[in-house]
């Protein structure tokens, strides 16, 4: 069997079709059961597929329920879809214990994160300090359609700066940036963000009249945030 290239890229049908083609000899049972486990509400089921990456079904796990959990003076029953019914006991006997002991106290520290985008640079480090100034802009308008709605519940991005690394590594700069995710884990939006960021900016350096063709070699690419 060879590589397969391009499958997250695949539409639903043609990712089910390679797995159906290439180990099950094209067998329409297997297809059936496959597709047997879609939801018959057509939006429920595009809200599970865009839920994860190269979805081609859905898989049902039990779904139980934790009691007594005490948080900051409340009391929950958590939901825990999970098939080891011995990690649901042992969290359900943990939180009747610390239910007369005062349950669990939670605090709020921060909802600010940070993310960066590495890149390589070995031309004059002042002429990207200088570039870099002129096109935060760009990078931000880059960004719009997918802050706009962080945006609206009062989050969205905050500083953005060029960090020179070349002590850590030759060449090594980071684009850093600071986000606000309100309520929002905002792993998915930062982890966006950035990306965009890595494409702009190496967008930006290619077009750019300021750099040589030898400097506009530079590698770019994106890195975790955290």
């Amino acid at each position: 069997m060879k590589e397969v290239t391009g499958f997250s890229k695949f539409s639903k049908s043609e990712k089910i079709n390679f797995l159906v083609d290439t180990f099950f000899e094209g067998s329409s049972v297997i297809r059936s059961q496959i597709e047997s486990f879609w939801h018959e509400n057509k939006d429920f089921q595009k809200t599970f597929d865009e839920f994860s990456e190269n979805t081609v079904s859905n898989f049902y796990l039990p779904y139980g329920i934790v009691p007594n959990v005490l948080i900051n003076g409340e009391v929950y029953c958590v939901p825990m879809v999970i098939e080891e019914s011995s990690v649901v006991a042992a969290c359900a006997k943990s939180a009747k214990f610390w239910f007369s002991r005062g349950g669990f106290h939670t605090e709020v520290v921060s909802t600010k994160k940070v993310g960066q985008v590495h890149f390589i640079w070995h031309g004059p480090k002042e002429l990207l300090k200088s570039f870099f100034k002129g096109i935060v802009p760009q990078l931000r308008e880059s960004v719009s359609p997918m802050v706009q709605s962080m945006e609206e519940r009062g989050g969205g991005i905050g500083e953005i700066s060029l960090v020179d690394k070349t002590t850590e590594e030759p060449g090594l700069f980071q684009i850093f940036a600071n986000f606000e995710t309100c309520d929002a884990m905002g792993a998915n939006f930062i982890n966006s963000v950035l990306e965009t960021f890595a494409v702009k900016l190496k967008e930006e350096i290619l077009e750019s009249p300021l750099f040589s063709e030898e400097q506009k070699k530079g590698r770019c690419y994106y890195v975790d945030s955290f």
